[in-house]
């Protein structure tokens, strides 16, 4: 749902009437992820998009049955034979779509998890996609450690599937994963299913040198949800101006900046570590605390040459062949890039195939699915699916 916060809000506001479509469950090479959402208004324009453009016309008009209804619906797209409708999915995987009413009388916790962002707390919004009748629809913000309260009050959910959502939603916040959840309730035949959508503080983007190259890493970073700061000891070039798209300006000694972050718990494993400075007396000392604390990315701008001098420079300090395997020096993919905005795309590649283990390599030569699994713990067995129209895809 973050993809559309900004749409929802401005929608709260004025007190429109909307329709929220979610993927809340996917299989096989399926176009957009858990969690990706599209808001309909009441006079049918789209923000968003659920499926690339593939099934789009048909949530649309299951979009408006739900406004004029206000009952939730659950929508399976997907694939049966080579014979089947132009309808739908063409790359051969299955997706659910959950179909809800937004408004700010069913929504209450929509204004908590506003706050909750703001505050950059991790919590999840929890939803019942599929059900009891009673259930399905009802929505709960759950923050970290906290129970899930509100969720199934008056609800037939036994108080062991409760303490079962409790866990599943509390690992998932704790492994940054949206995902969808099955669980029984008060008998063997009957289940209810939720979607945890969870959301986290931005992943972090240190840029250390305020060079030109760091205002376009700054830009692609922001672009892409990083929170991006950049961090040099030079005053006259460590400025706004020189630098506005990051969120973050810090004029301070690179290597003494980045042990206070990592002493006050500031920065995650996963934060992206850059540096651009071109300077040994500033990247050295830098790179040296950032490979004794193992970051999962962590980059070095220059040329070959100084790659290798700065290779020897840090096992002078006690680093070894396999510390300084982690370091991407020269950084970034080779996309033969000249400008600062091409070596900013190379270097964010390299970050974003770093984050998936993949290998950077043109998709025409790789045989791996496109869109890998992005739900580990999904049961294979099929559910069966409240208020669901099925549509046949080629």
């Amino acid at each position: 749902m973050r993809d559309v916060m900004e749409v929802l809000e401005q929608a709260m506001q004025g007190d429109h009437r909307m329709a929220l479509a979610t993927v809340v469950r996917t299989e096989g090479s399926a176009p957009r992820a858990v969690g990706t959402s599209m808001v309909i208004s009441d006079d049918g324009t789209p923000t968003g998009s659920v499926s690339g453009g593939c099934v789009e016309a048909s949530v649309l008009e299951s979009a408006a049955d739900v406004l004029a209804t206000g009952v939730p619906e659950l929508h399976r797209f997907g694939i049966t034979d080579d014979d089947g409708l132009s309808i739908g999915l063409t790359c051969g995987g299955t997706i659910e779509i959950f179909i809800q009413p937004y408004a700010p009388a069913s929504c209450p916790d929509f204004v908590a998890l506003q706050q909750a962002l703001r505050e950059n707390l991790p919590c999840a919004m929890v939803t019942v996609f599929d059900g009891p009748p009673d259930l399905v629809g009802r929505s709960e913000l759950v923050l970290q450690d906290a129970d899930v309260s509100k969720l199934f009050d008056g609800g037939v959910v036994s108080p062991a599937s409760v303490g079962a959502a409790r866990d599943a939603v509390q690992k998932a916040i704790a492994s940054e994963t949206t995902l969808p959840v099955t669980l029984p309730s008060t008998d063997t035949e009957a289940f209810v299913s939720l979607l945890i959508d969870v959301y986290r503080p931005p992943r972090r983007l240190v840029i250390f040198g305020a060079i030109d190259f760091s205002a376009s890493l700054a830009h692609l970073g922001s672009f892409l949800g990083f929170h991006v700061t950049v961090c040099d000891a030079r005053a006259v070039f460590a400025t706004a101006q020189r630098i506005p798209a990051a969120h973050e300006i810090v004029v301070d000694q690179p290597d003494r900046y980045l042990r206070q972050e990592i002493a006050q718990g500031k920065l995650a494993r996963d934060s992206v570590i850059c540096v651009l400075t071109h300077d040994a007396k500033f990247d050295i000392p830098v790179l040296d605390v950032a490979l004794r604390h193992g970051f999962d990315y962590i980059g070095a701008m220059g040329s070959r040459r100084t790659a290798r001098d700065r290779r020897d420079r840090l096992m002078s300090l006690g680093h070894t062949a396999d510390t300084l395997a982690s370091l991407r020096s020269p950084i970034g993919l080779d996309l033969s890039a000249g400008t600062a905005a091409e070596t900013a795309v190379s270097i964010m590649s390299e970050v974003i195939a770093a984050k998936g283990r993949s290998s950077g390599l043109p998709l025409s030569q790789t045989t791996d699915p496109i869109h890998r699994s992005a739900l580990p713990g999904e049961p294979a067995r099929r559910q069966p699916l409240a208020r669901s129209r099925d549509v046949i895809c080629t």
